[in-house]
């Protein structure tokens, strides 16, 4: 009995820290995923007025294999110009960024606040599509996770608020020449 007393907080510890990193690599790699594909279809629209609203229902569409759909998982989505370095120009949210809180029920046809259908939202204007010069997109998603025991010390990621206890996913992707030349 001794013996397994001894055994048996090692292997629960074992068990529980397979469980809650299986479920938070879950999460993450799911994340990764959406934000990748989410911000492939921002660069493939270019200049399109309607790119930021095409991003966040890819960026949803992609979020439906998690656990309620993401709704207490995610809790915004940053869409900016790209310096070299992958980190927003002028920071976010300002003039070359706009940060998009997930809000499921804002509105009738829209999750995301302030909601870019329909309106004037704009993150940067112009956008350069056009060959040699092509800006860069970059997509940041910050999310939560809640652990499921609390048997393990392990970091907050409530995400309470952007960057504070927050995981974030970011994908950079230059955006695809809408205008060619022809020789």
């Amino acid at each position: 009995m001794v013996e397994f007393a001894i055994i048996a907080t090692l292997l629960f510890t074992l068990l529980f820290g397979i469980i809650e990193f299986g479920f938070a690599f879950r999460d993450r790699l799911t994340i990764a995923n959406a934000t990748q594909s989410a911000a492939r279809v921002g660069a493939s629209m270019g200049n399109d007025p309607e790119a930021d609203i095409a991003i966040l229902r890819a960026l949803e569409s992609s979020l439906s294999t998690l656990p309620n759909s993401g709704i207490g998982i995610v809790r915004y989505a940053d869409i900016f110009r790209a310096k070299d370095d992958g980190t927003p120009d002028g920071g976010c949210p300002g003039s070359n960024c706009t940060r998009y809180a997930y809000s499921p029920g804002f509105s009738p046809t829209c999750d995301w606040s302030p909601c870019p259908e329909n309106t004037a939202v704009v993150v940067w204007t112009p956008r350069d599509d056009a060959l040699p010069i092509l800006d860069v997109l970059g997509l940041e998603i910050g999310y939560a996770h809640d652990w499921l025991t609390d048997f393990l010390p392990l970091q907050d990621v409530s995400c309470t608020a952007p960057g504070v206890n927050c995981w974030s996913n970011t994908a950079i992707m230059r955006i695809e020449p809408q205008i060619f030349e022809v020789p």
